[in-house]
């Protein structure tokens, strides 16, 4: 997988930075999605609940994708894989528009989710780092999330606006992601298996393939449950999030402005995840214990308790919602750092580590799967009340798993 080139190690910034861009822009289309419910319902005559099968639909593809991906990429490559997601990302996003039937829709969603490359570019990435820069480099590309959560609802708001169809918003979109999905083939590069002669740091240790299975690691298969309740909490709320908005008489562009500073605020706490922990690790603390208390408590605790908080707290006022709504996104995407980056730290080695990542994704994101459909149906039959509970619970699931992973490192 790895290349053999001479590229110097201060080229890894640019890898984060392309990886940030390309994640970023292929995370906006989820919210994009959301913010254009109430256009799609009316053109397919469906429910909202029945319309946030689209978002369902792509985090399954998400989801499968990524597992695939990690397999195939241990033979071509990070770069080569992530042309193949770029392919699957744009095609749907200009075929939709042109589908009449949802059913075709759904399944061109779920194609589409393979092209979300968050497996690619925080492998590729955390490939490029040493272990004392890991924590932050995972951090920042995981940060892509909650970017592309927030710049997807601005965009789409703006575009709805701009267009005269949602259909025509959906063009405009595409022809912004095939603009960044050039920038990066140009520039991503997979790193050099000799990039760190020094053995403290990832040099590729091949033993690792042979005596380590990173499918019956149990401190993997937690890691994966922790991301089940991160896509569920994240993806959950910001796919809910402009209905519920809709119901207290606000607008699009009302719901696409607090998406937006949910994503702001998450940009910022997913590379400070990274950096606690890497600063915890430099510490003496063990990187996997450093990761996961990080991940534990000012991550998924913080986000179970505002996110129960923002259903009783939201009704007084727009600010007052905005300002419940950013804290409760504030410690899902800090998670992600610590997500992005266990896995290498367990095995050590790229290629392998690799696997456990995709396996993390396939397991994890299935909790972004059944998020938006579960908890709009919840919504419409329990009240949205009991549907943010729901959502915190699975935020506060997340604090115990992450609490004792290290118990079960070995």
């Amino acid at each position: 997988m790895m290349q053999t080139s001479n590229a110097a190690p201060q080229y890894r910034w640019i890898i984060l930075g392309v990886n940030f861009l390309f994640l970023t822009f292929a995370y906006a289309g989820l919210s994009a999605w959301s913010i254009a419910i109430p256009q799609l319902s009316t053109t397919f005559d469906l429910s909202s609940t029945q319309t946030q099968l689209g978002s369902s639909a792509l985090m399954a593809g998400y989801a499968v994708g990524s597992f695939i991906e990690a397999l195939i990429s241990a033979r071509i490559g990070f770069k080569k894989t992530g042309l193949l997601a770029s392919v699957l990302l744009l095609v749907p996003q200009f075929t939709i528009p042109y589908v009449d039937s949802y059913g075709v829709i759904l399944l061109l969603r779920f194609i589409q989710g393979w092209g979300i490359v968050w497996f690619v570019t925080v492998s590729m990435t955390t490939a490029w780092f040493p272990l004392k820069e890991r924590g932050l480099a995972s951090g920042v590309v995981g940060g892509a999330i909650p970017a592309g959560i927030g710049l997807g609802g601005v965009i789409s708001a703006r575009l709805l606006g701009i267009a005269d169809t949602w259909q025509q918003a959906f063009i405009y979109f595409g022809v912004m992601v095939l603009i960044v999905v050039a920038i990066w083939a140009v520039f991503a590069k997979d790193a050099p298996a000799s990039l760190y002669a020094d053995p403290s740091q990832p040099a590729a240790d091949p033993s690792v393939k042979v005596q380590v299975n990173p499918f019956k690691l149990a401190a993997g298969w937690l890691v994966a449950l922790c991301l089940f309740a991160n896509a569920f909490q994240l993806i959950g709320f910001n796919s809910v999030l402009p209905n519920y908005m809709y119901d207290l008489n606000y607008t699009p562009a009302d719901a696409g402005t607090v998406i937006l500073l949910c994503g702001l605020i998450g940009v910022l706490s997913t590379p400070l995840g990274g950096v606690f922990s890497d600063r915890l690790a430099a510490g003496g603390i063990a990187p996997i214990k450093a990761r996961a208390y990080v991940m534990a408590l000012p991550g998924f605790l913080t986000a179970g308790i505002f996110t129960i908080l923002f259903p009783f707290a939201a009704p007084s006022g727009y600010w007052l919602l905005a300002l419940i709504a950013v804290c409760a996104c504030w410690g899902v995407p800090l998670t992600n750092a610590s997500i992005g980056a266990l896995p290498l730290d367990m095995l050590k080695n790229p290629d392998i580590a690799g696997k456990l990542f995709g396996m993390t994704i396939l397991i994890g994101l299935m909790g972004a799967v059944i998020a938006p459909f579960l908890i709009t149906a919840v919504s419409a039959s329990l009240g949205w009340t009991t549907a943010f509970v729901i959502l915190g619970i699975a935020a506060l699931a997340g604090t115990v798993l992450g609490l004792i992973i290290p118990k079960f490192q070995n």
